[in-house]
């Protein structure tokens, strides 16, 4: 999970409702960014935070850039069976395009979109779109050496 996660979703349905999805670095580190997004409509405010500490499998994330004063998450991943279960808390201080209590409106009724299908896809391509350049890569070093 924590692997599909480290790719953006390559689409997300917009809706009335605002959605949230945010996307985890590479290396789960504290330092690491990770990044978010929040639709609301056709309106889009993204922002990123920086891991700060990982305790017991919870990842805590505080603000790194965006548009707000003040900004906390924590994310943890659990396995529960054969599935994952992901538990995500947010909180935000002092949003700077929207009066705070208008922005706390909007995040209690956001969903948190996973996304996972659409972030394998993602994950599928860029390893499609990487493999076709190391293949072009081995043939024109393979038409250099045979060029000489």
């Amino acid at each position: 999970m924590l692997e599909t996660m480290r790719y953006a979703p390559m689409n997300v349905t917009i809706g009335k409702a605002p959605v949230v999805h945010y996307t985890l670095p590479k290396a789960i580190e504290a330092g690491e960014i990770v990044r978010y997004t929040v639709m609301i409509g056709f309106r889009k405010i993204c922002w990123t935070g920086r891991i700060s500490a990982i305790n017991n499998g919870k990842i805590m994330v505080r603000l790194d850039k965006g548009p707000f004063r003040g900004f906390n998450a924590s994310h943890m991943f659990t396995d529960e069976g054969n599935l994952t279960a992901c538990y995500d808390e947010f909180s935000f201080q002092g949003f700077s395009e929207f009066p705070e209590e208008a922005f706390a409106k909007v995040m209690e009724s956001a969903s948190i979109v996973y996304a996972i299908a659409s972030r394998k896809d993602a994950r599928d391509t860029l390893a499609a779109i990487e493999s076709k350049k190391q293949t072009q890569g081995f043939s024109a070093i393979d038409q250099s050496a045979t060029a000489g």
